[in-house]
């Protein structure tokens, strides 16, 4: 069996064999395995060629929830949305969805206005180390931190139901922080 996913730029193509090759690469918990829908493959088969996401990141998702461990600040969350109060959905987070992260907190003309305060030449006669790191950590580090602090982190969702005090994998999502689900 195949299935067709239509992007804005082109169609990938899923195959049943390539889904196997996942499954098998990836997990090797038989049990775990029977709770992930073939629907969750897709969308990490789409992840993986689309957007370069190593399955990995996402499976590593999984293991933390089912170990009640977090891998990141976000925990896992049950929808509030009344249509989707039945699910759940663990952020996870790759370097994909940095720019997404930084750019918002600095504005229009934020990296210009960062660069000029921390390079000053009053401050910074010369250009030293610290000076590089304090960039650094002002035009990447930082804006991701307070974000998180903010639980306005951008990156993607494991979404999955629970059953009996067990945990059904069911697809992925992006995050939209705006959506207040």
């Amino acid at each position: 069996m195949a299935w067709t996913v239509k992007l804005q730029d082109r169609e990938i193509t899923i195959t049943t064999a390539a889904i196997d090759v996942l499954k098998a690469r990836f997990v090797r918990d038989e049990e775990l395995l029977s709770r992930m829908s073939e629907s969750w493959w897709r969308d990490i088969f789409v992840h993986m060629v689309a957007f370069g996401i190593d399955p990995t990141e996402i499976i590593q998702a999984v293991h933390n929830v089912e170990a009640g461990k977090p891998n990141s600040d976000v925990t896992v969350t049950k929808f509030r949305d009344e249509s989707l109060k039945a699910l759940w959905h663990k952020h996870y987070f790759t370097a994909r969805y940095l720019p997404a992260n930084i750019f918002p907190a600095r504005g229009k003309n934020g990296l210009n206005t960062i660069v000029d305060e921390i390079l000053d030449p009053v401050k910074y006669p010369v250009i030293t180390p610290q000076a590089i790191d304090e960039l650094a950590q002002a035009v990447s580090t930082l804006p991701v931190k307070n974000r998180s602090v903010d639980g306005k982190l951008t990156g993607e969702w494991v979404i999955f139901a629970k059953h009996d005090g067990k945990n059904y994998y069911l697809g992925l999502a992006r995050t939209i922080a705006s959506t207040g689900l």
